[in-house]
Formats: structure tokens, sequence, C-alpha cells
């Protein structure tokens, strides 16, 4: 990915600029979706289908010949779809014969939408109370491996998700398509899934490109898939063809059988479990008539094994495999993003779902027929489709979903290591001298594994002149030998990982599936190899830690406190799989949180970092103290290391305001930017002074910069403080650089920080970028990482909060996703753009509010802001601030009230509300601000609340809902002791209760039992933590995070008890001889448990689950 970046010597720019001003026309035309930020779009008007194709097939053309040129200037050798000018030949010849169609069924879609029932439009199902408990609903799900007895209930007709991209439901293709055989494969299936399976081809094919369906029985003992079977095949499916196995010949054979009855010009296997989703048939087929020699996958959905709701596993990725033959996937390469509709090209397959012409797959030898049963058969098909001649694609708008089972319920077949056998005869015929590192993984197991007769497929593999393996490696799959080298360097730890808290205890995999979480088990004898598998781990130089007898790694889909700590497949990504393991402290840390327990529940989470804590400290097993103390330059890259940018991009002027700023950190923030960042980029780097009174600021500075820093640095000195907002301005206006960067003057950059923020810009000049945000502390000045991103937002205070990411913001960690509101200080803008919007409202006063009004007209004016992962900045948060307030009124609620004026529409009344009082400030003149969102033409906010920042209203609704209780907790057993907020200590502790409960005298006492299920200090922004689930732990304050966690509790109105989170394992437990407040074992007849609240509505607390904040997952 990277390395094409790099080399991009012919800008397709303009190309790409104009393909999407025409896919944008038909896109506001059909599905009104959001308005194009390209500068270069012309007036919406009407195109026509084939005229948009007729654009699309061009724009093909021309990357085509653009790459074409760029190979030959970069010297690289011609690969993979034969001669340029034959192909560039064909697409223009296609345009202008092959008359292309819309094969979508609307009538049938529109009545899969008026569907009711369960499971209807691929949304989850349930069973009833009594049906889930049930003995039958069990013995379906052992025979089955999923739930049987649910899909039963569910309609064999059923409607799907449509999760196809919009772009998907406009696309044509060719009106003459070869027609299709389906072969599907089964053995011992569930009758509805099957049924379901077939249904699902049935209604959403095209009939005339639908040949048949073979369905091939592998020897199958279950009674209905006999005699009842082949009734209702030969009473309602006459395009269902019945083939049997006399016994069970496996997975490998059985798709072959189908295949050879089969009449279709194409040949399409399917698993017998899925569900195919709408005009899946046409993207499938249509590179196969481009190229015969076209193998196309669908993109595959999760059927969820439980609910049976369908949802996007991702938008495609490419199949790879490592050293061991485990499948791996990695993010789609750049150069095949640039339509989220056309096939893109993958190395290998997933294995189950797959188009192919029959010719072809014939003249490959089909499958290597001495693969037993199952395993190993997508490498062997994916490496001599690659190295025959052919190609392999997936097709984004060709959707299927497949149940994943969470064990496979079927027993061994053969008293022998067939998968073995099969890995070892596709390393022999097709991988040469490369497949000696797959034998380096298990010596002894391969040695003793014979891998029969090659003769035939060596033979086949003469007789094509297929190419070697190596070409495989360096032309189509590259990334393998990068992030899985075929000889794995040493790890930085393996073994155990036993905990300090409690030594006989130690991380297991608990034989949970994937993403399910890990927890603590006694420890095996051996720490170093430890027998028992479940808890083999390898810190590997991936920097993740790897389950040594599996393909799962450590995982933490969130950060917030409390969070567990589960496996998920390894995706060698970083991200969320990213750890290091700290050998002076003991500690697992992962961007600011580290891995923690609870020996007592045996549970296993990530929490703030805390040298402390004793349940954070962890010993491997065996650790190399020389690799971790080289951490920095030993192991894989840093993701954001790999990745290189145009070398096209814009220069910067940086922009430093500063105010009474320490003379160290500021020249800091200066030299770090001078050293990190690429001297062609950086134009100037303007200091400004904003009436400081700070000596060393005036007369010494400038002769500093004078001696020093002359050449790039330069310093602006404004007479008297203005703040902050008007030092940007004077900045900005002097400013010479196409773009502009503001920086705070107590920061320092990180390495690279600058490309990523500017390759947004480049691509599209309406871009506003912001860096990752890292901590430097104020006291030791260490850098800490913040997190790995969140997006911005505010609540109706007008206080500047962050939303959790989207799944599709963490496709790829390496790359910028969209964030409604920046943090405020550091931010790349183009200055076109910048003084488009009119730069900042120059009438908000010296700070505040100023993220707000930038953000909010950044989006509604044609542009979007986003957030880059690969730039990293840190930051010093003071402890306070040492500055007086520079007016004697509020400016900040002037400021809030005048954006929320201009801005906000009929939502700033939900602001004003928050404190009526307050916001009664007169403004200040309008004009000049309405007059510029009259004239860009920009949004109104309510279209920014609904498609910019749509789930703010869950985390933060404009009219607060009601509280759960609130008032003074008053302990039962100790009748005089109530909790008392003790800020000093960030503790909560027990203390002579006030005379009046409801509203306390004394705001130390005074809690809120809010909608959010936490439990907030009405005198601080404080809420009650339980960052240690264990007995006698006591209860801490922590900022209010709004993310549950370690902050979600629960109050029983019979009991009287305070549960920690939704398990009720743990309660509040009262300490009376101590004054603590402490967690205990739920004990209903312990009376210390037992709580009183000033007010309670109680109605709400009954029904806890139903009312307030939707729960996190």
């Amino acid at each position: 990915m990277g390395t094409q970046r790099g080399k991009r010597s012919i800008q397709t720019n303009a190309t790409v600029t104009n393909y999407n001003s025409a896919h944008y026309q038909k896109l506001v035309l059909h599905q009104t979706l959001a308005t194009d930020p390209s500068p270069n779009r012309v007036s919406t008007c009407p195109i026509a289908q084939n005229e948009l194709n007729w654009i699309e097939t061009i724009f093909i053309a021309v990357q085509l010949a653009l790459g074409e040129v760029n190979k030959v200037i970069n010297g690289q050798k011609q690969i993979l779809f034969g001669h340029f000018e034959e192909h560039f030949a064909d697409v223009t010849h296609k345009s202008r014969e092959f008359k292309k169609i819309d094969y979508h069924n609307y009538e049938q879609i529109q009545n899969d939408l008026n569907r009711v029932g369960p499971g209807e439009q691929g949304k989850p199902a349930t069973l009833s109370p009594e049906e889930a408990t049930s003995e039958l609903r069990k013995e379906l799900y052992y025979k089955n491996g999923f739930n049987a007895l649910l899909s039963d209930k569910i309609s064999i007709n059923r409607s799907i998700a449509d999760l196809r991209h919009p772009s998907c439901k406009l696309k044509s293709y060719r009106s003459h398509l070869p027609i299709a055989s389906v072969v599907v494969p089964f053995y011992e299936e569930h009758w509805s899934t099957l049924l379901r399976t077939i249904y699902s081809v049935l209604n959403r094919s095209p009939p005339h490109l639908l040949k048949e369906i073979i369905i091939v029985d592998d020897g199958s003992t279950k009674e209905f898939l006999h005699n009842k079977l082949e009734d209702y095949v030969k009473q309602n499916l006459p395009k269902v063809k019945l083939v049997r196995q006399p016994e069970r010949t496996g997975l490998i054979k059985a798709r072959l059988a189908g295949a050879k009855i089969a009449s279709g010009d194409v040949l399409i296997f399917l698993d017998s479990h899925t569900e195919a989703g709408y005009n899946w048939l046409p993207p499938l087929l249509e590179p196969i008539a481009e190229n015969p020699k076209t193998c196309v996958c669908p993109l595959i959905d999760v059927i969820d094994d439980q609910t049976f709701d369908v949802h996007p596993q991702d938008e495609g990725g490419r199949g790879l495999f490592d050293w061991t033959f485990h499948y791996k996937r990695v993010v789609i390469k750049n150069e095949d993003r640039i339509s989220p509709t056309e096939p893109f090209p993958s190395p290998v397959m997933a294995g189950g779902l797959f188009a192919i012409g029959a010719d072809f797959f014939w003249e490959l030898g089909g499958y290597d027929e001495e693969l037993d049963i199952w395993g190993a058969e997508q490498y062997e098909i994916s490496f001599k489709i690659w190295q025959c001649g052919g190609r392999m694609l997936d097709a984004p708008c060709s959707r299927f979903g497949h149940i994943y089972r969470t064990y496979s319920p079927f027993p061994n077949s053969r008293k022998y290591d067939f998968i073995t056998r099969n890995h070892k005869r596709v390393a022999e015929i097709w991988m040469d001298e490369y497949k000696q590192y797959i034998y380096d993984r298990d010596p002894e197991r391969y040695a003793k594994t014979d891998a029969g007769d090659m003769s035939k497929m060596k033979t086949i593999r003469e007789k094509l002149m297929c190419k070697p393996f190596k070409w495989f490696l360096q032309e189509v799959a590259p990334e393998i030998i990068e992030l899985y080298p075929p000889v794995e360097p040493e790890p930085y730890a393996s073994g155990s990982i036993q905990s300090v808290a409690d030594s006989s205890l130690c991380i297991d995999t608990m034989q949970r599936g994937r993403g399910e979480p890990i927890g603590l088990y006694p420890c095996s004898n051996s720490l170093i190899e430890p027998t028992n598998h479940n808890q083999y781990f390898v810190h590997s130089w991936h920097r993740d830690i790897q389950h040594k007898y599996g393909e799962g790694c450590f995982d933490v889909p969130q950060s917030k406190p409390g969070s567990p700590v589960t496996i998920f497949t390894c995706h060698m990504h970083q991200g969320n799989q990213f750890f290091q393991y700290d050998h002076k402290t003991q500690q697992i840390k992962r961007n600011g949180v580290c891995i923690d327990s609870d020996p007592h529940a045996k549970e296993v989470y990530v929490n703030p970092c805390d040298t402390n804590s004793i349940t954070q400290r962890w010993r491997f097993g065996s650790i190399n103290l020389k690799l971790l103390k080289h951490w920095k330059t030993y192991g894989a890259k840093f993701m954001c290391h790999r990745i290189n940018y145009s070398k096209q991009l814009p220069q910067t002027s940086i922009i430093v305001p500063f105010f009474d700023e320490h003379w160290s950190t500021l020249l800091r923030t200066v030299y770090s930017v001078l050293r990190q960042t690429p001297p062609v980029l950086l134009k100037e780097i303007i200091l400004v002074d904003d009436g400081s009174t700070k000596p060393f600021l005036k007369q010494p500075l400038d002769d500093y910069i004078a001696k020093h820093l002359h050449s790039l640095v330069r310093v602006i000195h404004l007479p008297q403080r203005n703040g902050l907002i008007t030092a940007r301005l004077s900045g900005a206006t002097v400013a010479k650089g196409e773009v502009l960067l503001f920086l705070d003057s107590h920061v320092e950059v990180g390495i690279n920080w600058l490309p990523p923020l500017l390759e947004p810009i480049a691509e599209s000049y309406r871009t506003c970028v912001c860096p990752f945000i890292d901590v430097i502390k104020d006291d030791t000045f260490e850098f800490i990482a913040q997190d790995e991103g969140a997006r911005g937002a505010f609540d109706w205070n007008m206080l500047y909060k962050r939303l959790p990411l989207r799944p599709e913001d963490k496709k790829d960690p390496t790359q910028p996703f969209p964030s409604p509101v920046m943090a405020g200080g550091l931010f790349a803008i183009s200055a076109r753009f910048f003084w488009e919007l009119g730069g900042y409202d120059d009438m908000l006063e010296i700070w505040g509010a100023e993220q707000y009004e930038l953000s909010f007209k950044i989006w509604m004016c044609g542009g979007r802001m986003v957030d880059a992962p690969c730039s990293r900045v840190g930051h010093i948060y003071r402890s306070y601030s040492p500055f007086p307030s520079a007016k004697t009124y509020d400016f900040v609620a002037k400021n809030h009230k005048r954006v929320a004026e201009v801005w906000m529409d009929e939502y700033k009344q939900y602001v004003y509300a928050k404190n009526p009082i307050r916001y009664a400030i007169d403004a200040g003149d309008l004009s000049k601000m309405k007059q510029l969102r009259r004239k860009l033409h920009c949004k109104p906010f309510r279209w920014f609340m609904q498609e910019v920042v749509p789930d703010l209203v869950d985390h933060y609704p404009p009219v607060e809902p009601d509280d759960f209780a609130s008032g003074a907790i008053q302990n039962v057993a100790f009748m005089n002791l109530c909790v008392e907020e003790n800020n000093s200590l960030n503790s909560v502790n027990l203390a002579l209760c006030v005379k009046n409960k409801t509203m306390p005298e004394r705001a130390e006492q005074h809690f809120r039992f809010t909608w959010r299920r936490d439990i907030k200090a009405m005198g601080s922004s404080n809420c009650v933590d339980a960052s240690n689930h264990s007995v006698g732990a006591e209860l801490k304050l922590f900022q209010c995070h709004n993310l549950q966690g370690n902050q979600l509790f629960q109050y029983d109105v019979d009991t009287r008890q305070i549960y920690v989170g939704k398990d009720k394992s743990f309660c509040f437990d009262a300490d009376g001889m101590n004054g603590k407040l402490i967690l205990n074992r739920c004990n209903r007849k312990q009376e210390s448990q037992r709580w009183r609240m000033g007010q309670m509505n109680v109605e709400r607390l009954r029904n806890w689950a139903k009312y307030g904040a939707k729960f996190q997952v």
C-alpha cells in the first residue's frame, strides 16, 4: 500500500474528481446521499445510467493507462493481467459494444421490506424464555453448532438485510452474462438452514442466469435428509438437483461431484448455511464474462449463530496466509479503494463461496482429488488460479450471509491427520522452495505425513506452464513476507502469564469462542512451556500477544475502564491488539491502559495504568530482556511507519499563539516541529505573542529567534492581550503557506506527524485534519498515549465530549476517520477553505466555543473533518490555569451564545435551557456571520445532528432524562453513616449523615444516580468508580466518563443493595468501624449491604434495564 502511494508520479486526481462528480449526481437523484465536498463538483443534473457506466468505464481505462505509464516510470514489471494494449482495447471496446442493464427485482425488494416476522430483514430473532432454556434447544444446538430451534422459527424465505454500499444499488451489468450452476455440498445440515440457503439463491437470482442448483449430500445420516428431502425437492424445487455420495467423502470431493454434473458456463460453490444478498449474481458473473480466467468471490457477512442477525464482517479485505497455513485478512490496498463497487484483487480466497468459469476450473484440474475431507483446498485453488494465468477478485456488490458456528458438531471421520496431509500436498505441488517454511513450523508433524501420489497435479502444473511460487509472493501477495516472515523472529516473551496478585492463577482462554473474554484459571505446572495449552501465549514481534495454539490474539475493542480483554483473530495491524510488556513495572500496557484483573471473580479487563496496583502486575514464563529493552527498534514496524505519502503535498504555515508561556516549553514546541517536519513541507513557523507580560518573551525571544531560527521562525507581538482566537487570526492573516496548521505553545510533535495531516487536504481542500493528542504529564513530562481515538462531540452545556468510534472507523487503524467536533487547538486546514469560511468569527473573545464554531461551519458548509491516527502530538494538560480572567464578564457564555445563535438553529434552546440566567447575556452583532452562512448555502444544524453525529442524542440527550434516584446514600446497618465525597483523595468514604437526606446541606453527601446508570457526585464532575472488583476493595472517585464500565451501578428496590455492573456479583458494603465504602460479594442477608437513597423513582429503578442510557457493548 505504502509503496504505491509513494510512487505517484502521475496524478489521477482530476479523473477521480470527475468520476466522483458524476457519481454524486446519480446518488443525489436516486438516494439523496450526503453532498460531495469536492470543489470541482459540477452542478447537479440528471445523468442516465448508461452515461454513468460509460464514465466508470473510461475511468477504469484511464486508471489502467496511467498505471502502465507509472510502471514504466518506476521500472516496475508488467504483471497480472497480460498485455496492457490488449486489456485497454478490451475496456474501451466494452463501453461501445456491451449494453448494460439493471438486474434488480424491485418488486421483490419492496415486498421483502414489507415482510414481518422473526428474523425478517436480517434482524435478530429470539426464542421465548421457555424455549430458550428447553432441552430441545440444547439438543439441536449440540447437533448443529448453532441455534437450530430458532432457525426453525424463521421463514425459509425470509428477507435479508441489504448491506451493500449504496452505489451498488445503482450499478448495471452486461445484458449478456454466462449462465451459472450453483453447487451446495452438505453434511448433516439442519433442514431449515439448508432450505433457506436454496430459497435465498432462487429468490434473489435473475431466473435466466441460474441454470440449476446442485445440492450434494456427503453421506448424511439424519433421517430427514433422505426421503423427506428427495420428496420436497421433486415437489417444490424444479431447478434443484439432489446428488448423493455413498459415504462421507468430504467437502472437496462433494464439490467435485456436483461440479462434474453441472451444465452451466460458470460454477458457483456455496456452503449450506448461507443466505444470498440482493442482486448477488451479476457482480460475480460480469468479471468472468470480461475475462474467462477469473475467479470471483462475494463479500461474506456474518449470520449470528445465536440470533440469526445479519451484520457485515467488514467492507472487504485481501486474503493471505501465514506459514502455519492459517488464513489471514489484511486491509485493501489504497489503489483498490477508488470505487466501492469495483471488484479488487485478493491473493487467497476464504474458501467456501466463489464463482469460476467451468472451462477454466477443469483446465486447472478442478480440485486436487487427493485432498481429503476439507482443509487447504482454498490455498490449492488460489495458488493455481494466480500461478497458472488467472486472477481472483472479490466483488463488493455481491454479498452472502454465512453462519459461523461456535464449534464444529461433527466428529473426525478419519483416523489420521488429513489436514496436515492436504497442507503437505499443496506445499509440495505449488510452493516450491517455500514449502520448507511450512514444514519448519512443525517438523515432526510434517515429517511423518505421507502426501501421497502427486504426479497428476504436477503434470498439470507443467502443462499449463504455471509461474513459480516466488512470483506469487513478489507480485500477487508481497505483504506475506512483511507481515508473516518465513523465519519467525524471536518473541519478546512467552509461556504462561501469571498474576502477581495471586500467583496460583494465570491468564487462560477459558476455551471460549472468538470475541469472548479471557479469564484467570489455576496455573499449569510449567510456566515456561505450560501443559495447559489454553495458557500458552507469545508476546510476538508483531507487538501483540498471541495464543500459541490457535489463531487468536489478546484484543481490547474498547479502552474504557473495566472493558474485558477478549480473544480475537490475530490481524497483525496492532490497533486493538497492540500490547507492550514493561518488565520493570510488570504491567502489560496498551496506550494508556493496562491489563488488570479480579482474582476473586477470575476476570481480566483493562483499567488506567497504576503502578501501585498489584492486580495490574504479571509475570511471563519466559522473557527476552534484551528485546524488551529494545522495544522501539526491534519487532514489526509501528503501523504508521509503513505508510508512504504523496510527493506532492502542500506547504504549511504553522501558527503558535502564546501568552506568558514558559521559555523551555515554547522553544521545545518550536524545535520539535523543526526536527520532525520534512523541510520541503514547512513554509514557516509564526509565533504570536498575545500580549505576554514575562520580560523574556519580548526582546530576548526576538534576539534568540534572530540568532538561531531566523530562516523559518518569526514572532508577531500583539500590543495587548486579545485572546487565543484573535492571536490565531493574526498569525493566519500573515501566513503564506497553502495550509494553516494551528498548534498550542506547550506541545511536542511526533515522528512523521505532518504528512498524515496534509494528504487528506491534498485530496480535497475542504478538509480539516486533526492529529491524535497524547498527554505530556505536567509534573514529570512523561508521554502517555491518550487512547486510540474517539469522535469529538459536545453536550448541551457546551462541554467537549468524545464518542466511541464506529466499526467503520476502526477498519484500518492508520486511516483518518470522520470526527464531528475538534478538540480545539491542534488542526490543519487549507488557507483557501479557512478564509472561505470567514476564518474564526472575529467577535469571539479570548477563548471558548471557537472549536464548535469552526467545526459546525466546516461540516455544514460543504467540508469534512477527520482525525489522523498517524499524526500524534503530545500536549501538556495543566493541573490548573495560572492566568487570571482577561475580562470582567462571562465571555465564554457570550461566545457560546454567538455560536448557538448563528449555527445551531432551533437546537440553541437546549443550550440556553441548561442555564437560562447565564445565557441572558448579549451575544453582540451577528449579522456578518449570518450573512456568511447564507452566502455559503450552509446546511441546517438538524442535518449536522442527523448525518454527522446521529448518536450524540443517545449519549447526550437535549433534555436530560430523570434520575433513578438522588440525595444522600445512607447505610441501613449504620444509620448515622452516609456516603461522602473526598475530592482530595479521589475517594468516597462514610461520614456522619447530614439532616436533610433529600437535599443534603453538604454537597459532599449529595449524589445523583443518573440516567446513565452511574452515581455522580453533585459537587464535582466525578463519579463513583469500581476499578478493582475484589472483596474489600475501596470505591474510588473518577472523572465521569459516561461509558458505563466501572461506573455502571444498579439499585435493587427490594433488597436495597447497590450492585456493581449487570452481573450482581459485587455490592456496596459499609465498613462502619473504619468509615470505608467497600465492595463485597452480594449477600441479601448482610445488613451492611443495604442502603437508602434520599429520593427514588421506584418505577424506573424497578425497570432499570428499560430506562436510561443504552448499554455499552
